[in-house]
C-alpha cells in the first residue's frame, strides 16, 4: 500500500465499520476451533489491528514487511517481525494456526502457491489456516491502485489452490455481502467519471459508521449459520492435511 494508507489503517483500524466488520467475520470462524489453537502467526501485520485482536484466541506472533506500518504498531506493544509471506522466519511445525488477512491479493507477492505453501511448513499436523481477501475482479476500480492490488479471487478458485497444495477447507463464503452494492456502484460506475488516486477507505460520520457497523454484525450473525452468495471479500477456514508434502513450488 501507499504509505498514507498504512497512515490512515492505524488511524481508524480500531473504529472503521470496515475494519470492525472483518473482525466480526473472522470471529464467527474462529470460535469453532478456538479450543485447538495456542500458538498464532498472523502474516500481514499491517498496523497491528487485527493481529491484536488475535490475542483473545493464543499466543500471537506477527509478520509485516513494510517499515512503517511495524513504526505504526509499535505503540501496542505487539510482537511483529519484519519479513516476507513467502518466506517465513520460522521452523516446520510451529503454529497450530498461520492467518493471512488481504494479503494474497498484493501486488508484491510473487506466487500465492509459494504463500501458501510457506504457511502449510509452519503449520503444525493438522494445523489451520485462515484467509480473507478480496473476492471477484469485476471490483478491481482504482481503490486497487492506492492499496497496490494485483489480483482478486472467487471463492472456488482460491479453493482449489488451497486443495492443490494440501489443505483441505473446512468451511468458507464471500463476506461484505451487505456492502456489495455500495461498493459495485463505486468501483463499476463512479470511478469510470471521477478520477482519484486514493482508496476507498474514509472516515465517515459517527451515524453512519455505526449504522455500518450494525448492519456488519447482522451479516456475521447470518454467516454463523450460512454461507454467503456474494461479496467483495471472501473468507476461507483450512485445514493441513496431515500427509501433505511441505513444499514451495513457484507457480
Amino acid at each position: 500500500m501507499k504509505k498514507n494508507e498504512y497512515v490512515k489503517m492505524h488511524r481508524l483500524e480500531n473504529y472503521h465499520f470496515w475494519f470492525a466488520g472483518k473482525r466480526y467475520f473472522i470471529q464467527i470462524f474462529l470460535d469453532q476451533i478456538k479450543s485447538q489453537i495456542n500458538k498464532i502467526l498472523d502474516v500481514g501485520s499491517g498496523t497491528g489491528g487485527t493481529t491484536k485482536f488475535l490475542q483473545s484466541y493464543g499466543k500471537v506472533t506477527g509478520i509485516e514487511k513494510n517499515s512503517l506500518a511495524i513504526k505504526l504498531a509499535k505503540p501496542q506493544k505487539l510482537k511483529i517481525i519484519q519479513g516476507e509471506a513467502e518466506n517465513l522466519p520460522f521452523n516446520k511445525g510451529t503454529f497450530d494456526l498461520v492467518t493471512l488477512f488481504d494479503v494474497l491479493y498484493h501486488q508484491e507477492v510473487r506466487s500465492v502457491n509459494k504463500v501458501i505453501n510457506e504457511a502449510k511448513r509452519v503449520l503444525k499436523p493438522s494445523g489451520y489456516l485462515l484467509i480473507t481477501d478480496s473476492a471477484l475482479e469485476i471490483l478491481s476500480g482504482k481503490h486497487g491502485r492506492s492499496v497496490f492490488e494485483k489480483r482478486r479471487f472467487t471463492l472456488k478458485d482460491l479453493e482449489n489452490q488451497l486443495t492443490k497444495n494440501g489443505f483441505a477447507v473446512i468451511r468458507s463464503s464471500y463476506i461484505f455481502l451487505s456492502m456489495f452494492p455500495l461498493i459495485f456502484l463505486k468501483r463499476v460506475i463512479i470511478d469510470k467519471l471521477i478520477d482519484t488516486d486514493r482508496s476507498d477507505v474514509f472516515s465517515p460520520p459517527d451515524v453512519i459508521n455505526s449504522l455500518f457497523k450494525a448492519v456488519l454484525k447482522a451479516e456475521a450473525f447470518l454467516l454463523y449459520f450460512f454461507k454467503l452468495p456474494m461479496g467483495s471479500s471472501l473468507i476461507i477456514l483450512a485445514t493441513k492435511k496431515r500427509d501433505a508434502i511441505d513444499s514451495n513450488p513457484d507457480l
